[in-house]
């Protein structure tokens, strides 16, 4: 096994990793004290995992939760072409052919690689790229590759993972969180109230330029709601408000008060709240511990992360607030825990939701004031889960990334794009992460899955074979053009006129009656998700219940 040193200039060094071998498995270890500046990256292992074509074979990579969930890469007869993920949301990635079976978990410099994917001169490869120099080498890097039986598939490399990982059972959860049995057996429901133009018109916002805010449900409505869907005898529905702070979703974080005015201000909030408590749902809200904006009374460029530049860190996007700065986790902690005391005292309680928090890799903050390593702001970012658990009973965010495995309870998806146009590389995606967490942290499985009741079957069949928890969005499209796309999808749940709140309810009422007959599968370990033919997959449960897709027929049944 060999690695490359890729320097800025272009020159090419290759060093031998040490090796320790064992039965089970081998243990690569590259010690980077030595790398300098100069370093633009480090090719490791490029050389072991290869195949030529193998009708038997292929690779499979988790990527970033923007990019797919986890690609599935057959060592058919292709064209040249490579694939460079733009993160990880697991430290792992597969190589299976006639021969041998390797799963490979990064346990150092897990935060600073990009996986590598591509087919040159008929000979498949995948590797860890890891992005190195003198600013960021605080571990060595090392990976342990596993020697699996001959024949393992990626059903076996998950069971492996799980086995490592050891994630605690929601069985086990719900004994101490009692909030998390309920949201195990409801509906996730989200309405978005209130909020500025997205993208931003106005990229650095004073009270002199700020935009108008958009009201897209009161709280009066939302009372509507709640009595619609009794009505309908949906008897479980966690309802998570988003834009209730100031000036609505996205408006001036980390500023969390005064509750906005234009949806009916904080004391009808307060009513809201127990309204849908007295109506027996579960009523929690939208909270953000990773943005500031230069309008938010909290406003400390002091507290924001600096980059490996000396630059503010800053999102690509302006949201409603404007420019997006990211705050430090070390400084994000005492706003969560204002903010949190407050949601409590008005009464919240369930799976609280913290946005973005879990949907990216943690970050490296260069800051004099307050450095800190990708590890330990993954760290500080699971101490910020865990206060919220055991505040509010339960933790929900964003994404499903790795790292934030125990103390995460539902993530809002795992994936944005499960079964659109993938890489040349991708033949298809594959369920890995619900191969490893199913049965211990609760999931919507992808952006195109929220609202499947509006959508295509497509949509609802991924959601099945995905073993997913249901998630209604009332106004999840709120982006204009220009922007960076409404995520969730074009078609919506709307509460605008009485039709089409009606209407809205209607599906909703859907997803739960046909949920509430399969809830008690979350409990359960997928244990294996195996392709019976072209458009026909069959997911099996430790409980032995077997449920096939075909997306020939579009259907589904459950054995």
């Amino acid at each position: 096994m060999k690695a490359r040193i890729i320097k800025k200039n272009g020159e090419c060094e290759i060093v031998t990793p040490i090796l320790t071998v064992n039965k089970s498995k081998t243990t690569a270890f590259l010690d980077i004290s030595s790398i300098g500046a100069d370093c633009a990256y480090i090719d490791f292992g490029y050389d072991f995992l290869t195949s030529e074509t193998d009708k038997n074979g292929y690779s499979i990579a988790p990527r970033g939760t923007k990019e797919g969930g986890t690609m599935l890469c057959r060592f058919t007869d292709k064209s040249d072409c490579e694939y460079i993920s733009d993160s990880n949301y697991m430290p792992v990635f597969g190589f299976k052919s006639s021969e041998k079976s390797i799963f490979a978990v990064v346990t150092q410099m897990t935060y600073e690689y990009k996986i590598v994917v591509g087919v040159k001169n008929g000979i498949h490869y995948i590797y860890p790229r890891f992005f190195v120099d003198n600013k960021n080498n605080y571990e060595n890097i090392e990976i342990d590759f596993y020697h699996l039986q001959k024949g393992a598939d990626y059903n076996d490399m998950a069971a492996l993972y799980r086995e490592i990982k050891s994630p605690t059972p929601l069985s086990e959860k719900v004994k101490k969180y009692p909030d998390i049995k309920y949201a195990v057996d409801s509906v996730e429901l989200r309405i978005r109230m209130a909020w500025k133009p997205v993208p931003s018109p106005v990229l650095h916002q004073t009270l002199e330029n700020e935009p108008p805010v958009i009201v897209g449900c009161t709280t009066d409505r939302a009372k509507d709601i709640i009595d619609g869907l009794k009505r309908r005898g949906v008897d479980k529905v966690e309802i998570c408000l988003v834009g209730i702070e100031t000036k609505g979703h996205d408006g001036r974080w980390p500023q969390l008060l005064p509750i906005e005015e234009s949806i009916g201000g904080e004391t009808e909030l307060v009513k809201l709240c127990k309204y849908g408590q007295d109506a027996g749902y579960k009523m929690v809200v939208h909270t953000n511990s990773t943005e500031m904006y230069e309008i938010s009374d909290d406003w400390n460029e002091n507290e924001l992360i600096v980059t490996h530049d000396g630059e503010y860190s800053t999102d690509s996007i302006p949201w409603g607030g404007g420019l997006p700065y990211h705050l430090c986790p070390k400084c994000a902690a005492e706003y969560a825990e204002r903010n949190h005391k407050k949601v409590e005292e008005m009464g919240f309680k369930g799976l609280h939701y913290i946005d973005v928090l879990t949907n990216f890799p943690p970050k490296n903050c260069y800051s004099e004031k307050h450095p800190m390593t990708a590890r330990q702001s993954a760290e500080q970012i699971c101490q910020i889960g865990q206060m919220t658990r055991d505040m509010f009973g339960g933790f929900a965010s964003e994404g499903g990334f790795d790292y934030a495995s125990d103390v995460l309870d539902y993530a809002l998806y795992t994936s944005y794009n499960l079964y659109g146009k993938q890489h040349p590389v991708c033949d298809e995606t594959i369920p890995f992460w619900q191969l490893v967490y199913h049965g211990s942290i609760l999931c919507n499985p992808s952006t195109e899955t929220v609202n499947w009741c509006v959508k295509d079957e497509m949509s609802h069949l991924k959601f099945i074979e995905f073993g997913g928890r249901p998630l209604a969005y009332i106004n999840s499209k709120y982006v204009d053009e220009g922007g960076c796309g409404n995520w969730m999808g074009e078609n919506d749940l709307l509460c605008a006129t009485d039709e089409l709140l009606n209407d809205s309810l209607d599906r909703i009422a859907r997803m739960y009656n046909e949920y509430k007959d399969m809830s008690d599968l979350q409990y359960e370990k997928m244990l294996s998700h195996e392709k019976l033919a072209d458009g026909i997959y069959c997911i099996t449960y430790s409980n032995g219940t077997k449920i096939t897709v075909d997306y020939n027929k579009m259907n589904y049944k459950i054995d």
